[in-house]
């Protein structure tokens, strides 16, 4: 894993098996010895392994049964060759919802993680397992200026509308991302509206009983002149040598290392204590910069050891900021790894966690960042914008998995030993929401999790080049995010569905304002339920009560009935929503104007070289290259399709079967023609995997939509670099979506 206020080497997504999903207990066998064990969980060991990234060598995460005693843990251990290296506390708050005890296990018997890990998936005492992922955390961008010349928002004019504000005699010229006016390269009021937001609140001490704010990063530098007064402090504990709260950790007085169980979070890198400024400077003291709250308590947890950052520590922190009283937590790491011990800690946690979304410059729906991508109720995830409320370059985006942006270029805040930096990312980007998120908490200290979450994610000011890039299509606002509203808009009463086809329809509607038929409303919330996928709409920003309003969808076609379940509601800027409109009816199944399984006593496609049709066990007969031996080098053969018809077709989708035994140099070529053959289409190429078996591969075909005359041509290219087996082809079908 990366940290996200950086760029590196990534984590290998997995793409293959699920190494945390347990297969299913083949038998029992508990009564065997370990290497008959091996032998009969070898497969999915193998499977494991192949989905496993960077890790602390020999180190499990393990859920287990909350009703084992400490020696039943070692026993647990010893059946799978292991040994029990600790048992994690898990706070009180948290017990029930988490269900379990939470182990470390140090692997034995000469057995690796994934070994480990099919064995431990056929005992019923285990729940869950993991391991001990090893990630990293490098200090953010800094001060990269051409962050900001993207061009893609160009500066408006200042308003003449002057919002009341309070401001703090310490906002610092940079502080653009506070106050953005007649900023150099910006556009006035593209901040978090701060000055408007303290005139509510500017957040609340220990002595008022405000909010605890867990940093959970490289440490804070808790003597910094800006930090020091805001940072929490234990009040079961003194600096002694001894652990005087019963907590585990030695003079714990603001925070843990969580690598190696000490009271000491003095952060080397820097990154934390960046992220601290900017959630909880003290403000209004004539010195540094403005955090957001002008008092807070900033819990600090450093997971970092130098360059080194794992799981464990990461866990380690999320616990121990629960159990003491933490109400929001920053999590400005995360990468491509997902873990599901981290994922049930943190969904059994009472904490909100605020994640940065990720600066991979990727589409986080598909190649998701953990944890800012976990679907909680209690996990909200933060992309980054510019001065000018534009995204930033590198940052992450998605219309599900990302909920808003918020200032994470070129942000100015405190640094060790009292100083001051630029840094940009979205971990510079989370702490903004962190911050905000406290102020909700001082003034509303009832507020839920997900009310929270709302006020955040509804509030956010729109701007159009987000629309498609978040939840929220919107920054950060936190004047909107605090007020105090109880109405909720009015329902839609009028939503029709219309343009029903296999891939998709059209919504309208009539639309309604903020409070009942009054203001503009800030977003419907719009999903589509279909067979057992969901997927989120994203209509244009609401135009106001009575204005007419609609939104499309598309997916991909297929050749099976799907039950269909639309709903939309309205939300205000702090969450309030009527009762939801739905419209349940079915998505068509697709037409197949071109399927073959080569089973007909002759086939209609055209052959080149030797591939012919041979018979497959459990299969019938397919298509191969090399029905008599293997393949020669330097080949270029292929077979051809009879001419099918997409006239009147919309979203048509190419699947097929193949089993490609070849050397890594040769390649099956997947190309399609519209024109009788003349010129073909390239779709896709499909490479040699280490499992050399049957599997399914989609090609999308929609550019060949509306054509009478189509064709299909698989191609098998080698080199000469040795010969092989060869390809297999089976089961050749297109789907599309038949227009009306």
């Amino acid at each position: 894993m990366l940290a996200i206020g950086t760029f590196g080497p990534t984590a290998a997504r997995s793409l293959g098996a699920d190494r945390y999903t347990p297969a299913a207990p083949k038998t029992d066998f508990h009564s065997s010895t370990i290497e008959d064990r091996v032998e009969i969980t070898s497969a999915r060991a193998q499977e494991i392994e192949a989905n496993l990234g960077p890790r602390e060598e020999g180190q499990l995460l393990v859920k287990v049964s909350a009703s084992l005693t400490s020696e039943q843990l070692k026993d647990l251990a010893a059946d799978h060759g292991a040994t029990l290296k600790q048992e994690l506390k898990i706070p009180a708050v948290m017990q029930e919802a988490f269900g379990g005890k939470l182990v470390v296990l140090e692997t034995g018997s000469g057995l690796s993680e994934a070994q480990t890990m099919a064995l431990l998936e056929q005992d019923e005492r285990i729940l869950s397992s993991g391991t001990n992922d090893r990630l990293e955390l490098i200090d953010g961008r800094r001060g990269q200026h051409r962050l900001e010349d993207d061009g893609s928002q160009q500066p408006q004019p200042p308003s003449d509308d002057k919002p009341k504000e309070k401001l703090p005699n310490d906002v610092h010229p940079e502080q653009w991302n506070i106050r953005n006016r007649n900023f150099p390269g910006g556009v006035d009021g593209a901040d978090i509206q701060a000055g408007q937001a303290w005139t509510i609140t500017t957040g609340k001490s220990a002595k008022e009983g405000g909010p605890v704010v867990a940093v959970i990063d490289s440490g804070i530098d808790a003597f910094h002149e800006d930090l020091k007064d805001n940072m929490w402090n234990n009040p079961r504990e003194i600096k002694n040598g001894e652990d005087d709260d019963w907590d585990g950790f030695v003079d714990d007085i603001h925070g843990i290392d969580g690598h190696n169980g000490s009271g000491n979070i003095y952060d080397e890198i820097g990154h934390g204590t960046h992220v601290a400024g900017v959630i909880g400077a003290v403000s209004n003291n004539g010195k540094g910069v403005a955090g957001i709250n002008w008092d807070t308590q900033l819990l600090g947890v450093k997971i970092t050891d130098g360059d080194r950052l794992s799981l464990l520590a990461a866990i380690t922190g999320i616990l121990y900021a629960a159990e003491h009283g933490a109400r929001v937590a920053n999590h400005s790491w995360g990468g491509l790894i997902d873990n599901p011990i981290l994922k049930d800690v943190m969904a059994s946690s009472p904490t909100l966690h605020v994640c940065a979304a990720g600066n991979r410059e990727q589409n986080s729906d598909t190649t998701p960042s953990y944890p800012a991508a976990y679907d909680l109720p209690n996990v909200i995830s933060v992309a980054a914008s510019t001065r000018k409320d534009s995204h930033v370059f590198f940052s992450n985006w998605g219309t599900e998995s990302v909920d808003l942006h918020a200032p994470g270029a070129i942000v100015y805040s405190t640094t060790p030993i009292n100083t001051y930096q630029e840094m940009s990312g979205t971990s510079m980007a989370a702490p903004h929401v962190s911050g905000v998120a406290a102020l909700i908490a001082s003034k509303y200290p009832e507020a839920s999790n997900q009310e929270i979450k709302d006020r955040i994610i509804y509030s956010a000011d729109k701007v159009e080049s987000f629309r498609d890039k978040s939840v929220s299509g919107g920054r950060l606002n936190a004047f909107r995010a605090l007020e105090d509203d109880t109405t909720a808009p009015a329902p839609v009463t009028d939503l029709k569905l219309t343009d029903l086809t296999a891939d998709g329809f059209h919504l309208t509607w009539t639309g309604v304002g903020d409070d009942g038929m009054e203001g503009v409303l800030s977003q419907y919330d719009v999903w589509a339920h279909y067979g057992d996928k969901k997927t989120r709409l994203v209509p244009e920003f609401p135009k106001g009560p009575g204005a007419k309003e609609s939104a499309s969808f598309r997916t991909e076609p297929i050749s099976t009935d799907r039950p269909l379940r639309v709903t939309l509601q309205p939300v205000d800027n702090v969450g309030n929503r009527p009762q939801a409109s739905v419209i349940e009816t079915v998505l068509p199944k697709a037409a197949v104007p071109f399927s073959d399984g080569f089973d007909s006593e002759t086939s209609d496609w055209v052959t080149e070289g030797e591939w012919g049709r041979v018979e497959e066990k459990g299969r019938g007969m397919v298509f191969t290259d090399s029905p008599n031996g293997d393949y020669k080098d330097s080949t270029d053969t292929g077979i051809l399709s009879p001419v099918f018809d997409l006239s009147n077709m919309r979203s048509s989708t190419l699947t097929f079967d193949a089993k490609l035994k070849a050397e890594k140099w040769d390649f099956i070529w997947v190309e399609a023609s519209n024109n009788g053959g003349e010129d073909f289409e390239h779709l896709g190429v499909i490479r040699p995997n280490d499992d050399r078996d049957w599997q399914k591969h989609k090609f999308d075909l929609s550019a060949l939509d509306g054509n009478p005359q189509v064709q299909l041509r698989l191609r098998f290219r080698t080199s000469n670099k040795g010969t092989d087996d060869g390809a297999y082809i089976d089961n050749v079908k297109v789907e599309a979506a038949q227009l009306k």
